[in-house]
């Protein structure tokens, strides 16, 4: 009995490590006001299907993306598919209202979530159409669904204001929302035609040519319809200054592919460009204009940072350095509803020299609670750096008093008064700024210290989704989720052969690292692991995502070795970390 009260506990502790929290919201925050140029912008997300031209509609306002059809002579082409099947269902609802045509092929632009995850909502009887995309989506959508997806889902959470309520969600700056909730079904499917640079073919009487134009993601392509002049550029352009860097954290995007990128839309000259966001363009004279701003902003933008850099200049002093010229600043395309200036200069930095700003104070710099007791001290003691916060509050200047309470949550996280100073002033300084993502994440933090949550990402994948990854995307999980002090004095092999993949892995934990290798069936056979386990691989995948209970998971594998205990406990090492607020200190 005591035995059996022993292994129910350890496997209620495992399911307590991989059951996600459901954090409930109090009440809304208090009534904000909105930026008057954000709110203007938002009148260009109109919900509808728009038509181009004779045979090509654009889907605006039914999610973050658009999704873009084009009608053949006995069939359609679908560009990119919206954030989740129920977003693509809706669109899907409204493109059938034009024809009946079934769907023959689907084009992703890049491997964004907003362009990918609602593909099963634009197959209908069970046909598959042909699924085109560059060669390197499916690994780029494979890596930010396993080793990146905590803080990258958490980050997007607070960038897109998922969690505020409609009256704070004004618009999204490439769309009007991003239409993901907890009810939310992704509906991946993964290309089934690739190319590297360039893909000519013919859907549906449709000629079309895919050209690989690396942007806001490496994988960017473009469709060219050269018989209409017809231009589908993907997130390559839209009505905002370009994202060219994202907040929410994304590996470094190159300004110079990105340039290049246009140019290769401009030597087209298109009568008509359609994005993956915002409104389309008519006019090849307008849209030679518009492209030509566009990739002379992203130019300037890099030659003068690198130019800076080149001064020796830190990244603060660059944002004071690098500003558009007049003509580009002015431009209503250039706005900065989605990417800013600020943050792309210090992205430049950054993705050519590193953290490392070149001040030898920034070798070795102070802990942030000792940076805090500095601030404490030249203030003249923590009762005097609050009231400086709270002065400085109002007097309304809004980032003194968040960056003072920063490092009064260092010296007293549980302070309510810094609490509420720092909430007033996100708020503050959210109800000012015209840049989305930076009016979400103010808000959102806001809402995440008043009410105690953090704004996890709560979309599941499917089954469907995790039977299409593939298994060592799974262990690359679990290495980067490994407990380091937990398994500091742990030297233990783990093997686990699926039965019905002809797969198999060890997987060896090994003081504070967690190393794992495929193997061959042979060899998990003949090798002497401390546990040994079949087990059915969609089950265990489903079992790490979340999708099944591990309380009722774990003991229907076969165990060659060891037993269902003994797996519970291994697995207890790779514990998802819980995450904090990152103004918060950092206990260790």
């Amino acid at each position: 009995m005591r035995k059996r009260m022993v292994m129910m506990s350890c496997l209620l502790i495992l399911v307590a490590a991989c059951a996600s929290s459901k954090e409930k919201l109090k009440e809304p925050i208090k009534d904000t006001e909105t930026n008057a140029k954000l709110a203007e912008h938002g009148k260009i997300f109109k919900k509808g299907v728009e038509k181009v031209t004779s045979n090509i509609y654009v889907a605006v306002g039914f999610g973050l993306a658009n999704s873009i059809m084009i009608e053949g002579t006995d069939g359609l082409i679908i560009i990119d598919t919206m954030e989740s099947k129920e977003a693509g269902l809706e669109v899907m609802a409204e493109f059938r209202k034009i024809t009946p045509k079934p769907v023959k092929a689907i084009i992703y632009t890049h491997n964004h979530a907003d362009h990918v995850l609602g593909t099963e909502a634009f197959i209908e009887d069970g046909h598959t159409p042909a699924i085109y995309a560059h060669e390197t989506t499916d690994y780029h959508v494979n890596r930010v669904i396993n080793q990146m997806r905590p803080i990258i889902g958490t980050r997007s959470m607070r960038m897109f204001g998922s969690f505020l309520d409609e009256k704070k969600m004004v618009n999204a700056g490439i769309g009007p929302f991003l239409k993901i909730n907890p009810g939310s079904t992704s509906s991946y499917l993964p290309p089934t035609k690739t190319f590297s640079d360039l893909l000519e073919d013919e859907v549906a009487g449709i000629k079309f040519q895919l050209h690989h134009a690396p942007g806001e993601t490496d994988d960017q392509l473009f469709v060219w319809l050269p018989h209409q002049r017809v231009l589908l550029c993907g997130d390559n352009f839209y009505w905002a200054f370009p994202n060219l860097y994202t907040i929410r954290g994304t590996p470094f995007r190159s300004l110079q592919q990105w340039c290049q990128s246009l140019d290769k839309i401009r030597d087209l000259q298109p009568e008509y460009l359609v994005p993956s966001h915002t409104r389309p363009l008519k006019g090849a004279d307008t849209i030679a204009k518009i492209l030509t701003d566009y990739r002379d902003a992203i130019q300037f933008l890099h030659d003068q940072s690198v130019r800076g850099m080149n001064m020796g200049l830190t990244p603060d002093e660059l944002t004071e350095y690098v500003q558009l010229p007049g003509h580009l600043a002015k431009a209503p395309y250039l706005q900065p509803f989605y990417g800013k200036v600020s943050w792309s200069v210090r992205s430049m930095f950054a993705g050519n020299l590193g953290w490392f700003d070149g001040d030898s104070a920034s070798l070795q710099p102070l802990t942030r609670k000792e940076q805090a007791r500095l601030m404490a001290r030249l203030a003249g003691g923590e009762p005097e750096l609050l009231r400086q916060a709270k002065e400085a509050l109002e007097n309304g200047e809004y980032q003194v008093a968040l960056q003072l309470t920063s490092h009064l949550a260092q010296l007293n996280p549980e302070s309510q008064p810094a609490k509420e100073i720092r909430v007033q002033a996100l708020l503050s300084l959210g109800e000012r700024e015209e840049n989305p993502n930076a009016r979400h994440w103010y808000l959102t933090e806001a809402l995440e210290i008043r009410d105690g949550f953090i704004a996890r990402e709560a979309m599941k994948p499917s089954s469907k989704i995790l039977e299409r990854l593939p298994l060592k995307g799974f262990f690359e999980i679990l290495a980067v989720s490994l407990d380091a002090k937990a398994s500091m004095k742990v030297n233990k092999r783990v093997g686990i052969k699926f039965r019905d993949r002809g797969e198999a892995y060890s997987l060896h934990v090994r003081h504070g690292v967690a190393e794992f290798r495929p193997q061959s069936p042979e060899e998990f056979n003949r090798t002497d692991y401390d546990i040994k386990v079949v087990a059915d691989s969609q089950i265990w995948k489903e079992m790490l995502a979340r999708v099944r209970h591990p309380l009722t998971t774990l003991p229907t594998f076969d165990y060659k070795k060891g037993n269902f205990l003994a797996l519970a406990q291994f697995l207890k090492l790779f514990t998802l970390p819980e995450q904090k607020l990152p103004y918060q200190p950092f206990s260790g």
